[in-house]
């Protein structure tokens, strides 16, 4: 007579062992640092991320002097088995901290830990640019637009030197602490769509879309500038790029098109006959359409100077105006921008 044990329930089903090892109280075994999910702590975020988060406490091990000095939060990140995008996105952000000069820059958000092939451990900063409001009169914006500026714009250069483009720049993903002191940090996280230049197409968040990536052609160096300046004009006057007032899914990349043609009167969307694909020629003549009949879409030259409806120094109108060129080959480079005199006559605002 043969006897069988049976594993525990948790064992046999990965799916289950992956929400008990993240349930709160839980500790993860980490290199350094061990982290014990917080109860009531599972971060919001902006509701759109597909792996589940949380923060934890860390706890040093017993040979603790030895090992670098612990923070006292971290952010865990895990992709449950059955989710394939999210163990994807994972790996790439995994994969991002070893491109040269992400790890060691000061602009990312730091990688503490590799838990397993489904979990990691992060660095905790206390807020992202998406749960703050523009105030245009208090005297510690100026100070967070350029910290934000600076952080997003040097993590472009970082990636143009590896060939890799960030192709979700939004809000959400910029993280900050010390806000309202004398140092703001300022740093770039969620990496799971940092992809190889030419690599992806039809990414980037509607509102943060670059024209030509509208147009069928694939992220590249350029398309992530342009994002960050559409991030922040979207933090400062929400709605006024992206799907936001569209009437339908279907409607939604046309109706972002005529947005940016809206922004820059002098860009011609192309014809059918000027891109390719059934999907894309759809796009562009609903857009060509609405441009000429949606009353919602008329002009509104919200980065000229004579036109005062966004309440923003000239200085950085002209900035997002530079960074925000819809012809690709015209787009400034991440280095370009912050070599550029548009940029340093908007930091010396604040001098």
């Amino acid at each position: 007579m043969y006897f069988i044990r049976l594993a525990p329930p948790t064992a046999r089903n990965p799916l289950i062992r992956a929400i008990s090892s993240l349930a709160p109280g839980s500790i993860l075994q980490g290199t350094y640092w061990n982290y014990r999910i917080l109860n009531h702590n599972h971060v919001k975020g902006d509701s759109t991320h597909i792996s589940d988060v949380f923060k934890a406490e860390v706890i040093p091990h017993e040979n603790y002097h030895n090992t670098p000095k612990a923070p006292k939060w971290a952010f865990v990140k895990g992709a449950l088995p059955d989710n394939a995008t999210a163990i994807l996105n994972l790996e790439r952000e995994r994969h991002a901290y070893h491109l040269p000069g992400v790890s060691s820059s000061q602009y990312f958000r730091k990688m503490y830990d590799v838990i397993d092939d489904s979990t990691i451990a992060l660095e905790w900063l206390d807020t992202t640019l998406a749960e703050l409001k523009y105030q245009p009169n208090d005297m510690g914006t100026h100070s967070l637009v350029v910290a934000v500026l600076r952080a997003a714009l040097t993590s472009c250069a970082v990636l143009e030197d590896s060939k890799y483009v960030n192709t979700d720049y939004k809000p959400a993903n910029i993280l900050l602490s010390g806000i309202g002191s004398d140092c703001i940090i300022a740093k770039v996280g969620d990496l799971g769509l940092m992809v190889p230049v030419g690599h992806l197409r039809h990414a980037q968040p509607y509102a943060m879309r670059a024209p030509e990536v509208y147009l069928g052609q694939a992220c590249a160096e350029p398309s992530q500038v342009r994002a960050v300046a559409a991030m922040f004009l979207c933090w400062i006057k929400p709605g006024v790029l992206g799907m936001w007032g569209s009437y339908h899914p279907f409607l939604n990349e046309a109706w972002s098109i005529v947005k940016i043609k809206r922004l820059f009167p002098e860009w011609d969307i192309p014809t059918p006959d000027e891109v390719d694909g059934h999907l894309i020629k759809t796009v562009v003549n609903c857009a060509q359409s609405m441009t000429e009949t949606e009353p919602k879409l008329q002009d509104s030259y919200l980065l000229t100077r004579r036109q005062k409806t966004l309440e923003i120094s000239d200085q950085l109108r002209d900035l997002l105006r530079f960074m925000l060129v819809p012809d690709p080959v015209k787009m400034p480079s991440a280095s370009s921008v912050l070599a550029s005199r548009e940029l340093q006559a908007f930091e010396n605002l604040g001098a």
